[in-house]
């Protein structure tokens, strides 16, 4: 692990998933990928759901973008990334719609699927 230039950490998937699956936090059968926007490191984010998944782990991935938008992404990996995402919560957080969001949602807005087309 190192400092960033900006604050925060760089670290590498193995770094990542080492942490994330740390013996202290077990037993785990999944893992929330969130905060800033994960489609913006689109190589790491593959990476890195890819050696969850080896690790026999439940993916549920949060974005700020639309399913619709995901897969107009100028990237190769997004249909990649979506096969190995068992829930998906779409959509960006609106505060203004929080309100009986739900369990799992931030606002009303915001889509979970678990049947993701591609």
């Amino acid at each position: 692990m190192r400092l960033g230039e900006e604050g925060g950490a760089e670290m590498t998937v193995s770094e990542v998933v080492d942490e994330v699956l740390c013996p202290e936090g077990a037993p785990r059968d999944g893992v929330t990928i969130l905060g800033g926007e994960p489609f913006l490191q689109p190589e790491g984010l593959l990476a890195l759901v890819t050696a969850l998944k080896a690790c026999d782990q439940h993916i549920t991935l949060y974005s700020g973008y639309t399913l619709e938008e995901i897969h107009s992404l100028p990237n190769p990996h997004t249909v990649s990334i979506l096969d190995l995402t068992d829930i998906l919560i779409d959509g960006p957080f609106v505060k203004e719609l929080s309100d009986n969001a739900g369990e799992w949602l931030g606002s009303t807005n915001q889509r979970s699927s678990t049947t993701l087309p591609k």
